[in-house]
């Protein structure tokens, strides 16, 4: 009898794929030590500078997982391209970038910064070798 195999899959931690020089650089000046969190499925990392907040969020997931789940959040939901070699993303609702790359969703959220959905897809060019 074969034996099974069991794969597990696991998502780069969100302080990794985003450091204080990327949050800086996005928010528009220093920022603190991040907030790191565990939230249900996601591990989640917060950078603040002032009022304005960066968030990212990620979880291990399939693509097949990643884009059904991009899909069903709220409208309007569209593709976003020009990422990063092998990355699918998508805006959601306006203000949320959410971006698959081996396995591992990332998801960006840019408040009080200026346009976020901007500052989000320069952020995640930036660092989307590290997902």
């Amino acid at each position: 009898m074969p034996a099974l195999l069991a794969v597990v899959l696991l998502a780069v931690s969100p302080c990794k794929i985003v450091g204080a020089a990327d949050a800086s650089a996005t928010l528009g000046g220093p920022v603190g030590k991040p907030k790191a969190q565990t939230l249900g499925l996601y591990q989640s990392c917060t950078y603040s500078h002032g009022t304005a907040t960066l968030t990212v969020q990620t979880r291990a997931v399939s693509r097949a997982d990643f884009v059904k789940s991009a899909k069903a959040n709220p409208p309007p939901v569209k593709p976003v391209s020009g990422i990063g070699a092998g990355a699918i993303a998508y805006s959601a609702a306006g203000f949320t970038l959410l971006v698959w790359r081996n396995g591992t969703e990332a998801t960006f959220t840019v408040v009080g910064a200026g346009n976020g959905l901007a500052a989000e897809k320069t952020l995640a060019k930036r660092v989307a070798a590290r997902i």
